[in-house]
């Protein structure tokens, strides 16, 4: 299966970092008076592709961390409106609905500010794009602006006016539904798009991470460059009481390791990308992933579509792809191409070495400016 990303306008600047518990809760976008009797909103996310962390496991330094890109598909879609109770209809339904009632908790709403939530398009779960947490964004953003009071901070939206997200925002919303506790590139991710590093967080002697993961940088990839997701049909990451039992089992991060992998996010992969050098980010890109995979060989070697994806990996760089690594646990791979020709070759090439058979392969844009919503009218 091939598919492409719609084209979406710029938003304005992004804002870098802020702690969490400094967030307001109120949402910064609200229809205009004349519009919310009858008003849906529509929350439409990127897919979030994150390609290691710097650390974990050593008290002297921060946890986590790390580098992630967005692409403009598969990303979450979700349309929203007031209802008498909550309802959630969709593949992810039941999950947005456990969402938007956390949310509703964090915003002290009371029970009769519930809604109806049809999500109209998601990635796969559990394959390395971050579903969950565009998912939970999507409906906080939503149900915020919901119930929101005119006033807002940017000012009251008109139906068919679209806005997008600040890294605050981001943030605000995330705290809502308890995410970004261990990475917060999806967050800034919804927050603006684009090639994204983050420092970490100071972990304290217990299991809880202390304030939030600060923003390093946020760049724009060239537009004409392409990603292609190569990602196995019948296979999932780690997820849930799984992989918190992995993380426990996983021992400390080298602090030679944690410096190389710095030094490649920093001197490599960042200024290559804002220079547009095409050839050192994908070489950049590839050390970066392969390195970021071994503190979990122990754990990710166990997974049965392990081998698999390092063949894939080696696989590409022969056929001249050499710019990819995989996301997360896997198993999507990402593949970095120079334009749509060439992405459009990689496509034809892999379909006929026979990947197309178990494998989705989906071409998208890389995301330079996260999240968009809007307010709809009403169709129920």
């Amino acid at each position: 299966m091939v598919s492409h990303a719609a084209d979406l306008p710029r938003p304005g600047p992004t804002p870098s970092t802020v702690g969490m518990a400094q967030l307001p809760i109120p949402s910064p976008f609200a229809l205009s008076s004349s519009g919310r009797s009858h008003a849906a909103v529509e929350v439409r996310t990127p897919a979030r592709v994150h390609l290691g962390m710097f650390s974990f496991g050593q008290a002297a330094m921060r946890g986590f961390g790390g580098i992630g890109v967005m692409l403009e598909s598969p990303g979450v879609e979700v349309r929203m409106e007031r209802d008498t109770e909550f309802q959630g209809v969709g593949t992810l339904g039941e999950r947005a609905v456990e969402f938007a009632r956390e949310c509703a908790a964090a915003m002290r709403l009371d029970r009769h500010a519930a809604c109806r939530i049809e999500v109209l398009s998601a990635p796969r779960s559990h394959v390395g794009l971050g579903s969950g947490t565009q998912l939970a964004l999507a409906v906080a953003a939503g149900l915020h602006a919901l119930h929101a009071p005119p006033d807002s901070p940017r000012g009251p939206i008109e139906i068919g006016e679209e806005r997008r997200f600040c890294a605050e925002e981001a943030l605000a919303l995330g705290r809502t539904v308890g995410r970004g506790r261990r990475s917060c590139v999806g967050i800034y991710g919804f927050g603006g798009g684009g090639l994204i590093v983050e420092a970490g967080r100071w972990l304290p002697a217990g299991p809880a991470a202390v304030g939030v993961s600060p923003l390093i940088a946020q760049v724009r990839l060239p537009e004409v460059w392409r990603g292609v997701l190569v990602i196995r049909r019948d296979a999932e990451g780690l997820y849930g009481n799984p992989e918190k039992e992995a993380f426990s089992r996983l021992p400390a991060v080298d602090p030679g390791v944690t410096a190389e992998l710095a030094r490649l996010a920093l001197l490599e992969l960042l200024p290559a990308a804002m220079e547009g050098d095409f050839a050192r980010f994908s070489s950049a890109l590839h050390a970066y992933g392969r390195l970021a995979g071994v503190p979990f060989e122990s754990e990710s070697g166990r997974l049965p579509f392990h081998e698999a994806t390092g063949r894939l990996i080696d696989r590409l760089g022969e056929i001249g792809f050499r710019g990819a690594a995989q996301s997360s646990w896997g198993p999507a791979v990402l593949v970095c191409c120079q334009s749509d020709a060439d992405a459009q070759t990689l496509v034809g090439r892999l379909t006929s070495e026979g990947f197309d058979r178990d494998h989705d392969l989906v071409i998208a844009r890389f995301e330079s400016r996260g999240a968009r919503l809007r307010f709809t009218a009403a169709v129920r």
